[in-house]
């Protein structure tokens, strides 16, 4: 009877240390790459830092003015360009058959016998 509880508890105490040595090992992987996740964060956080000093100094106000004078060719509007809204002319949106001409209606108006045939 005592052999077998010491065979018992032999297999017991292997099996502990069995685990034991899995759980450390696991640990030790886990904190190596949680290690190494935290270091690529930093630099990811130091690159979006960078990232935004960059986009502070080009969007300057001097340096977008450069860039537009450099880039595209603006200039003051003639007077002749400018007009008013009374110059503009009001005309009433086209009229089919006393509806309203819509963007609906045209598309859901009746084929005519060319269009259905595909000529």
């Amino acid at each position: 009877m005592i052999r077998a509880t010491m065979a018992v508890w032999l297999i017991l105490v292997l099996a502990a240390s069995g685990g034991l040595y899995y759980v450390k090992y696991r640990v030790q992987r886990l904190e190596q790459q949680l290690r190494t996740l935290n270091q690529a964060v930093v630099r990811e956080q130091e690159a979006i830092h960078v990232l935004k000093a960059e986009w502070s100094y080009l969007n300057r106000p001097e340096k977008l003015a450069e860039q537009v004078e450099h880039h595209l060719d603006l200039g003051p509007i003639p007077g002749g360009q400018v007009g008013t809204i009374d110059s503009l002319s009001y005309r009433l949106p086209a009229m089919i058959g006393g509806e309203m001409l819509t963007a609906e209606t045209v598309t859901q108006a009746p084929k005519t016998g060319a269009q259905e045939s595909g000529r």
